[in-house]
């Protein structure tokens, strides 16, 4: 799922409207804003626990003078710790979901990394529900 979404998004005191989809205000009943972390850290962890493994392995191979003296295992060690890094740095990734209630069903209208452009439009709905949007 794509999370740039390059939609024209406007609100008015009638209709929310979210590219070619429009919300009728006066139908919406509740205006939610979730969370989500689309990528666990599982995958770094991992990678972390490898890269420690294979470093203690070549320290103690270094010097113990067995085998190739450890280097296999530090450059093992080093592109693990750089995969763990790449895993944790997109394990902090958040999408926020804006999504409009009806009395019938739940719709997710708009999808961002932005919180304050997700928590705008969500503070812009509740305005034009309420009738104090200017329009």
């Amino acid at each position: 799922m794509a999370v740039a979404q390059t939609i024209n998004i406007t609100v008015d005191k009638d209709f929310a409207r979210f590219g070619s989809k429009s919300y009728a205000i006066n139908k919406i009943n509740t205006v939610e804003v979730r969370e989500r972390q689309p990528h666990g850290i599982g995958g770094a962890i991992f990678c972390g626990i490898i890269a420690l493994l294979l470093f203690y392995g070549g320290v103690s191979s270094a010097l113990n003078d067995t085998g190739d003296g450890g280097g296999t295992a530090i450059v093992g060690a080093i592109i693990f710790a750089g995969i763990a890094y790449w895993s944790w740095k997109r394990s902090q990734i958040r999408e926020y979901q804006l999504f409009l209630m009806t009395s019938s069903s739940s719709t997710q209208a708009y999808i961002s990394n932005d919180e304050f452009e997700v928590m705008n439009l969500r503070d812009s709905i509740e305005s034009a529900m309420v009738g104090k949007l200017d329009a």
